[in-house]
């Protein structure tokens, strides 16, 4: 592996570290509320709000990069907050 390898796979383990205590975080915050759906909703729309108004970042809309970035920031938000609502939805599940 050579140094750039490393430097993407170090990025890569800090943004999957970052991800996964996130999403236990929200898991957990929201175990102990009532209004779950609604909560994760909102979640919800806030990120896919945020992400549509974070548009390219120099003024071009063929921004590939930025676009890139956005949506799989875009895919891995989502996919994270499908599985605390499937959780959520059925909690005998997760001991499986």
């Amino acid at each position: 592996m050579n140094a750039l390898e490393k430097n993407i796979a170090v990025a890569r383990g800090e943004a999957l570290a970052a991800n996964l205590l996130a999403t236990a975080a929200i898991h957990a915050s929201l175990g102990v509320i009532s209004n779950r759906e609604e909560v994760l909703a909102k979640m919800t729309a806030f990120i896919e709000d945020t992400l549509n108004m974070s548009g390219p970042g120099k003024g071009d809309a063929h921004d590939e990069f930025n676009t890139q970035m956005r949506e799989v920031a875009r895919f891995q938000a989502m996919q994270a907050l499908d599985a605390i609502g499937r959780m959520l939805q059925n909690p005998q599940a997760k001991g499986k």
